[in-house]
């Protein structure tokens, strides 16, 4: 396909890159970003879902993946910071929404155990399928809400177990600074999470 080569040969997609071709044409930096990381976004999708799902299952991973992708930098507040940090988030959070829904346990939302928190326990069931998407969806927002870098770096911690020394070197920032951005981004989403009414009694 013509964007597949349209950059061949061509790497390292900086911000300063992505902002001129944002600013020429949203069409060319979606075909870049896409000729870019397909692989590295292909890659995570197939990890988390060959255990359970089919090759058209992590192609229309992928997509959905892109898609989220492109919205997302189609903002010009979010044009900033580690392409390929934000980018293997956004992927990886598709991954695990497909890997839940695939393996069926779509039941299992987020579980965050710490005293600073609304209790947003896995094992606390919800019959009605699409409420358990719409609850999913609310906290998946408040945690967009919160901005980058604080929305990667809480989806890190959260979804990926990561340590603060391995998220401030995946984004390439300091451990002290990880840290603090923790303990302000927990906060203000437990209050983003009280104000959307989303408790453990909801899940």
């Amino acid at each position: 396909m013509y964007y597949m080569n349209m950059f061949k040969g061509v790497k390292g997609l900086t911000d300063s890159d992505l902002k001129a071709l944002m600013q020429k044409s949203a069409e060319i930096a979606h075909r870049r970003i896409f000729d870019e990381y397909s692989g590295y976004v292909y890659t995570i999708c197939a990890n988390k879902l060959k255990s359970c799902g089919t090759k058209e299952d992590i192609e229309e991973c992928l997509s959905d993946s892109f898609a989220d992708i492109f919205t997302y930098f189609d903002s010009e507040s979010n044009r900033n910071g580690d392409l390929k940090g934000i980018i293997g988030t956004i992927a990886k959070r598709n991954a695990i929404d497909y890997f839940r829904r695939l393996s069926g346990k779509s039941d299992r939302l987020v579980s965050i155990d710490d005293e600073d928190f609304p209790k947003i326990s896995s094992d606390i069931r919800v019959d009605d399928e699409t409420e358990k998407a719409l609850i999913r969806e609310i906290i998946m927002d408040c945690i967009d809400r919160l901005g980058e870098p604080d929305s990667s770096i809480i989806a890190f911690y959260y979804f990926y177990d990561k340590t603060s020394r391995e998220i401030a070197k995946h984004l390439h920032m300091s451990d002290w600074t990880v840290q603090k951005r923790i303990s302000r981004a927990k906060k203000k989403l437990k209050k983003l999470l009280c104000d959307a009414g989303i408790t453990g009694e909801d899940l």
